[in-house]
């Protein structure tokens, strides 16, 4: 069957007719329906080439979608100016653990804090000894990445993270032992792609969400809780102070996001919690303000559940539900 472009049925049609006016002789009524049947004819030709376009192009997105490419080993020429984020994993099962680095090209400032720029480039790697994997090397415009360690069926994985402009996509890499690297899929891009892993993922997420908020009111919160009052007036003094408390929240926040989406059973939120942490930051601190934020770190300082999660039930654990509960009593002047 002939193919005809949606423009060329109408320039076909007007000849047709064209041709029609011109047979002075003929008979009208005969042209007539001999017209209407080459028109539908066309606009038959016209739909069939739609959904011809429309199966490629889902060919091609579930082909985008799911890159089953095998990524070996290679030599990195060149890092990224500075060392992100890293964690270990035996994830060729070999009974030793990979290093998992993710390297940025963006400076860091003696707080830890990053100084970005409008478009990083961005270097996820597994390190096996003297082989490494490069699985994401490329420059991400007005965006991040993220990644954390899971497990899909029974087999250890990574879930990387990739957050550009308005888009968001999860990628999964495992290790494939006969290929002898790793075997990248996209379990989420826009839509829910391949939603039987993707509460594994949304474990994955919240638990590095959860250990940065952690963090933040721990760690990150004693040089507030020490400072003096002197510390608190300059707005530069508090932005070496706040900053690095509001880097592990954003990070946090932006995590939860995305274990929601991917799990609407884990859902936690930490915006009011960063506009508070934000007008401390613009303006002085109240002594009210400062004391939130110690009973706060009171509550995080306790003993943590061994359990994040209890995946069974696909639902946050009671104990870690209740410190959740607790921050947002403090908060509200509830306590």
């Amino acid at each position: 069957m002939k193919r005809f472009l949606p423009g060329v049925v109408f320039l076909l049609a007007a000849g047709i007719l064209a041709s029609c006016t011109n047979q002075t002789n003929a008979d009208p009524t005969k042209e007539i329906t001999e017209l209407k049947k080459q028109i539908e004819q066309l606009s038959s030709e016209n739909d069939a080439l739609k959904n011809t376009v429309e199966e490629q192009k889902k060919t091609l997105e579930e082909t985008t979608n799911n890159d089953n490419s095998v990524i070996p080993a290679k030599d990195i020429e060149k890092y990224p100016q500075s060392l992100y984020k890293q964690t270990k994993l035996d994830i060729d099962q070999d009974g030793e653990d990979e290093i998992i680095e993710l390297y940025v090209n963006a400076g860091k400032g003696e707080n830890g804090v990053f100084a970005w720029d409008d478009g990083q480039t961005w270097l996820l790697v597994v390190k096996d000894g003297e082989k490494t994997y490069p699985l994401f090397d490329e420059y991400v415009q007005l965006g991040s990445i993220d990644f954390s360690t899971t497990t899909f069926d029974e087999k250890p994985g990574i879930v990387m993270l990739k957050m550009q402009h308005s888009d968001k996509s999860i990628y999964k890499f495992v290790y494939d032992q006969n290929a002898k690297g790793f075997v990248k899929e996209t379990l989420y891009k826009k839509e829910n792609i391949n939603d039987h892993y993707n509460p594994p993922a949304s474990y994955a997420f919240f638990k590095d969400a959860y250990e940065l908020m952690e963090q933040a009111f721990t760690e990150k919160a004693v040089k507030a809780l020490e400072a003096s009052e002197n510390d608190l007036q300059d707005i530069q003094d508090r932005a070496a102070i706040f900053d690095p408390i509001l880097f592990n929240l954003w990070n946090a926040q932006r995590l939860f996001e995305t274990t929601r989406e991917l799990n609407p059973q884990l859902s936690v939120s930490l915006g009011s919690t960063i506009e508070w942490l934000n007008q401390m930051f613009k303006n002085t601190p109240t002594e009210g303000q400062m004391n939130q934020l110690r009973n706060i770190n009171d509550v995080f300082k306790e003993n943590d559940s061994d359990d994040l999660i209890i995946e069974e039930e696909n639902q946050i654990h009671p104990d870690i539900q209740e410190k959740l509960q607790r921050m947002d009593l403090i908060l509200n002047g509830e306590k």
